[in-house]
């Protein structure tokens, strides 16, 4: 079990957007410590991957209102959901899923052309810095 500090540490989110996420919907709450007032939340290894999951789509692009519908069906790892109840939620999030990854590889075409002008430039540069110094005398 690891404690709020510990997944921030982990994950790279602050416990403040930990807390958000719980309170807007995109993370479950999690479980609690008992004995103190409002108990002590505690991860598990599986909040810990589903965070850094969540944290990976926020990371490339994919808005909070998003996340939150493609979570709002909850876990679908546990086996008590009749097969005919979870092929909607399956759908709905395969679909989601789809689109966000089509505007991430055009974020990726966009920064290969960006990266290929910048690479171009800086041969442009070296080259013309080169035929400056070939002209001047160092000490």
């Amino acid at each position: 079990m690891y404690s709020i500090g510990e997944v921030a540490k982990l994950t790279g989110v602050s416990p403040y957007t930990l807390r958000y996420y719980e309170k807007i919907g995109v993370l479950p709450d999690p479980n609690r410590q008992a004995g103190k007032k409002n108990g002590i939340r505690q991860y598990t290894d599986q909040d810990l991957r589903f965070i850094r999951f969540i944290h990976g789509l926020k990371q490339t692009g994919m808005k909070l209102e998003e996340i939150a519908s493609f979570v709002e069906d909850g876990c679908l790892m546990v086996d008590d959901f009749p097969q005919t109840e979870v092929r909607p939620t399956l759908e709905k999030r395969i679909e989601m899923l789809d689109r966000h990854l089509e505007q991430l590889e055009q974020q990726m075409e966009q920064l290969r052309s960006v990266q290929s002008y910048a690479e171009e430039k800086r041969s442009f540069y070296t080259q013309l810095l080169s035929s400056y110094g070939e002209g001047q005398k160092q000490d």
